[in-house]
């Protein structure tokens, strides 16, 4: 077996027994749609998961299948926060670097071991930089669920010091509601 042949029989094991992302969602079906769109962020962000994700679709259509849904899963979780600027950054680095890391553990099969010494130190500072942005991711969702803290009790105290107000609107609105549905 050719040392290509090697590095991507040991990437498809990689990402059948390792899917990159844990499915909080259930996962969307697949589709010929949904394929390109996956592809299209792959290129654009991974290009060396491509003769990866290429050679599992050869063989083993159902795990690359399940590939391409858990990416156009992420699609849709980035576009979802792209209000959010510092959690998307966040979540595309992580997945950039996730994905980095599934390329260089095939290349983990190589036989040379200068080959393998130098592969390891990449996954090494990978590894950290997952960590790194894990934690960065942390302390971002930290801040912002302080600041929603921050602006709830403001909300409560405002509720408490005009509970009389709040009541006797409310009791107007129900009054004024009554006053409607007679005939």
């Amino acid at each position: 077996m050719s040392r290509t042949a090697l590095v991507r029989a040991t990437a498809i094991a990689v990402l059948v027994l390792f899917p990159c992302a844990a499915h909080a969602d259930p996962l969307p079906k697949f589709t010929e749609e949904r394929e390109a769109a996956a592809l299209h962020f792959v290129r654009k962000h991974c290009p060396d998961l491509v003769p990866l994700l290429d050679d599992l679709k050869k063989s083993a259509r159902p795990a690359y299948e399940l590939q391409i849904r858990e990416t156009f899963q992420v699609t849709e979780l980035l576009a979802d926060i792209q209000d959010d600027p510092k959690r998307y950054e966040l979540e595309l680095k992580m997945w950039k670097a996730e994905n980095q890391a599934l390329v260089l553990v095939a290349k983990l099969a190589m036989p040379k071991e200068e080959t393998r010494k130098m592969v390891e130190e990449q996954l090494q500072t990978l590894a950290r930089e997952l960590v790194e942005l894990e934690l960065q991711s942390l302390e971002h969702r930290a801040e912002v669920l302080r600041a929603e803290l921050t602006a709830t009790k403001d909300e409560l105290t405002k509720f408490r010091d005009n509970l009389d107000r709040a009541t006797k609107d409310r009791f107007e609105a129900l009054l004024e509601r009554a006053k409607k549905k007679k005939p």
